[in-house]
C-alpha cells in the first residue's frame, strides 16, 4: 500500500494477520457495559474493562489506544466502534455503507489518508498538523 509509514504498516500487517484478534476486541466492548456514554462520546482508556486492554495488549495497537467512541451502525442496530490512537482512528463497522473504503484500498484526499482493512475494518489518518 501507498502512503504508509512503519507504524502504519505494523497496524495494517497485524490485522490482516490476526484480524481474529480484532473481532475478538469487538466481542469484548459489545458484552461490556459502555450505556453510561453517549453514542459520539471519546471514551477514556481509564474507562476500559481489563479485558479490553488485554485484548488491545495482543495486537499492534499495545498501549497506544487513548479513546474509544461508539456510534450507531450504518443501516443496522449494531455498533460501529473506533479506536484512536494519536492521529489514527481504527474503525469496525458492522453494516458497512457504499462509502466504506474496500479491502486492501489505499486513498489521500487532502490530508485525509484511509485504508480498508477488510469489509468491516478501516484506518483513517488525519495529517492537519492543528
Amino acid at each position: 500500500m501507498f502512503g504508509c509509514s512503519n507504524y502504519e504498516d505494523k497496524i495494517i500487517d497485524d490485522m490482516n494477520s490476526n484480524i481474529e484478534n480484532y473481532d475478538s476486541i469487538i466481542n469484548i466492548i459489545n458484552n461490556n457495559d459502555f450505556k453510561r456514554f453517549k453514542y459520539g462520546q471519546y471514551i477514556s482508556r481509564e474507562y476500559f474493562p481489563k479485558s479490553l486492554i488485554q485484548a488491545l495488549n495482543k495486537t499492534a495497537l499495545k498501549g497506544r489506544v487513548q479513546y474509544l467512541i461508539l456510534n450507531k451502525g450504518f443501516n443496522c442496530n449494531s455498533k460501529a466502534i473506533e479506536f484512536i490512537s494519536s492521529k489514527f482512528h481504527i474503525r469496525y463497522t458492522p453494516c458497512p455503507g457504499p462509502d466504506f473504503p474496500k479491502p486492501g484500498s489505499y486513498e489521500e484526499v487532502g490530508l485525509i489518508e484511509t485504508w480498508g482493512i477488510d469489509e468491516n475494518w478501516m484506518i483513517w489518518k488525519d495529517n492537519d498538523y492543528i
